[in-house]
């Protein structure tokens, strides 16, 4: 058969010289095969028929021939045998020369690529769409923690207005709350004719005027350093000198009584001013927490008994304390003795009326 031309022989040698497949395929002007040539095997060629229609026998390259516009190539050719080539077309008087350039190995890479690719932007995607989650959840995670310490706060704002803060803070910890204290002083205060008062101007007025005298005690306990036990009806219980001892504790709470007395004075109930019935005596107690589920921290003990009595017995707007309290005072405090008096279930007992 016919030498190929310069140009094709140049790509045969350079092909061969770096031990990659080629064949080619010679046509003549009347589109019938003129010759082959090269490793036809590897691309499916030792079929082809020389004089007959390379078209017929070639059906890939139907619709290309004839081309007039010499050279031209088509990269990345899958050919039926499934090897892959680049076809290169070139002219010779009136033959075109079709030449196979063996371009798996560069398929197979690119498609590599392509799927390294590919599988690189899934897993963008995935760490995107983690990240976003990892975002949510970590959002969520924080709303629920402000959550849970806003319930915490809440929860400590309620403990410590039920209880004093360091007996909170033991309760905490599971320990049982029973303590013994050698003196304190307890207060109890009322309002003088509660009842009859509350009847006549009605509950939201009554609410009102009870919620301005236990919201003054909780004031002037703190002022004080005075711890507000409970409250009975109208009744509030304040005792100086616990959860820790400590000196004074009598004169702290005289203080505290004259001021809730002032503060009861300057609140209209029922057309006049608000008076109390307040008591104090000094003396051991028993403190502790009561409850599981509604626990409560209350005193027990004669002194309490004593002061309540001491209470209930004095005169309307009249601060009323025992002799023991009494003996606890320093010079400040301007106070007249009352006779001695029977008290329901404390015999006869020596008072003094605190006037200022």
């Amino acid at each position: 058969m016919d030498e190929p031309p310069d140009e094709v022989r140049n790509w045969l040698c350079s092909f061969v010289y770096n031990d990659r497949s080629i064949a080619y395929v010679k046509i003549d002007d009347r589109l019938l095969v003129a010759g082959k040539g090269g490793r036809v095997e590897h691309y499916g060629l030792s079929s082809l028929r020389i004089g007959e229609p390379v078209a017929g026998q070639l059906a890939f390259i139907e619709g290309l021939l004839p081309y007039t516009d010499l050279p031209f190539h088509i990269p990345m050719v899958e050919l039926p045998n499934g090897r892959v080539t680049d076809l290169h077309f070139f002219s010779d008087n009136a033959c075109i020369w079709l030449l196979f350039l063996d371009a798996t190995a560069e398929h197979n890479n690119k498609q590599r690529i392509q799927q390294k690719a590919y599988e690189t932007t899934l897993l963008r995607e995935r760490e995107h769409q983690l990240n976003e989650q990892l975002e949510s959840a970590n959002e969520a995670l924080r709303k629920s923690q402000e959550g849970l310490s806003r319930e915490y706060q809440r929860s400590e704002s309620l403990l410590l207005n039920i209880l004093p803060a360091s007996i909170a803070e033991r309760l905490k910890t599971q320990e049982q709350i029973a303590d013994n204290h050698a003196e304190v002083s307890v207060l109890f205060a009322d309002i003088v004719r509660f009842t009859e008062k509350a009847r006549s101007v009605g509950a939201e007025t009554t609410l009102a005027i009870l919620n301005s005298f236990f919201k003054a005690a909780d004031l002037l306990s703190e002022v004080h350093g005075c711890e507000k036990i409970k409250t009975i009806g109208d009744c509030v219980m304040v005792v100086a000198g616990l959860p820790l001892s400590r000196p004074g504790h009598a004169d702290a709470l005289a203080q505290f009584a004259l001021e809730l007395r002032q503060a009861g004075a300057d609140e209209n109930f029922g057309g006049e001013p608000l008076k109390l019935r307040i008591g104090i005596h000094s003396g051991p107690i028993v403190a502790g927490v009561i409850g599981k589920r509604r626990f409560a921290y209350d005193l027990w003990g004669d002194t309490v008994n004593l002061a309540a009595r001491i209470q209930t017995s004095a005169e309307p707007d009249e601060i009323r304390i025992s002799d023991a309290t009494h003996k606890l005072f320093g010079q400040e405090f301007a106070c007249d003795l009352i006779p001695e008096m029977e008290l329901r279930g404390a015999g006869r007992v020596q008072m003094w009326r605190l006037i200022a």
